[in-house]
């Protein structure tokens, strides 16, 4: 929600009207994803688009958190790995005759 204190009103309007565009595209985003399944929708009854929409979304939910855990555990992976590469660059010994 959006509040309004004194003095910081053009701040928080701001914080508002960014919040409502973002969930405006979301809204887009999400009325474009289900519209491919619009001719399947058409057929199906009220509790049957109900169960189906709600299925749908979770599924879609499930495969994003797993994403984003995978993305995280690689970021994670690739930061150790860079910390052991700059411990092993320290190690080399040059000659200079």
């Amino acid at each position: 929600m959006c509040f309004q204190h004194s003095g910081l009103n053009d701040i928080y309007l701001t914080s508002c009207a960014n919040i409502h565009f973002l969930f405006v595209q979301a809204c887009e985003q999400l009325n474009a994803w289900i519209g491919g399944y619009q001719s399947v929708l058409n057929r199906m009854s009220p509790n049957n688009i109900n169960w189906f929409l709600h299925s749908l979304l979770f599924l879609h939910t499930e495969q994003v958190i797993k994403a984003q855990r995978e993305k995280e555990k690689a970021q994670q992976d690739r930061g150790r790995n860079e910390d052991d590469n700059d411990d092993d660059d320290d190690d080399i010994d040059i000659d200079i005759d």
